[in-house]
């Protein structure tokens, strides 16, 4: 296996592997300007991470419908995953698939797919457990009092 986001394995070792992996990095500053010379810089914080891989998936190692699958529906429920390189390496960062674009290039004759080549497109995600249990938590922990604490507070009127 050559990387393996969440349990979806995006190639397999002595066969074949993603043919293109790039990745971007950003910072973002904002220019203050001057009464003379150039304007100032403030830095105000580093971008999520981009990861493009494109792979393909074709039944010697795999069932490329069943692997697609799996793709698409880490695409529709928005879930963070774990990346792990193929040396095992795991940097602590989880990504969403924000982009999934492919092609099924190979079909057998009942037009099922034999080769389908794909790009996905990763978008890190910083907050532990995402997006979804941050809202949780702070509606959790703002959620009105039970009622039955009511009864032991002196500010209530009976």
């Amino acid at each position: 296996m050559i990387y393996l986001l969440g349990s979806i394995p995006l190639g397999i070792d002595p066969l074949t592997g993603p043919v293109a992996h790039d990745f971007s990095y950003a910072n973002t500053f904002v220019q203050h300007a001057t009464t003379r010379g150039k304007p100032a810089l403030q830095e105000i914080g580093q971008e999520l991470d981009v990861r493009n891989i494109s792979f393909f998936f074709s039944e010697e190692f795999c069932s490329p419908a069943t692997e697609l699958a799996k793709l698409e529906l880490a695409f529709d429920l928005k879930t963070p995953m774990p990346l792990v390189l193929g040396n095992g390496a795991f940097r602590g960062k989880r990504y969403v698939v924000e982009t999934l674009s492919g092609a099924i290039i190979k079909t057998n004759r009942s037009g099922e797919a034999v080769r389908v080549e794909a790009t996905i497109g990763l978008l890190e995600d910083p907050l532990p457990g995402g997006l979804f249990s941050l809202i949780t938590s702070i509606a959790k922990s703002r959620a009105p009092a039970l009622s039955s604490s009511s009864s032991n507070n002196p500010q209530v009127r009976r």
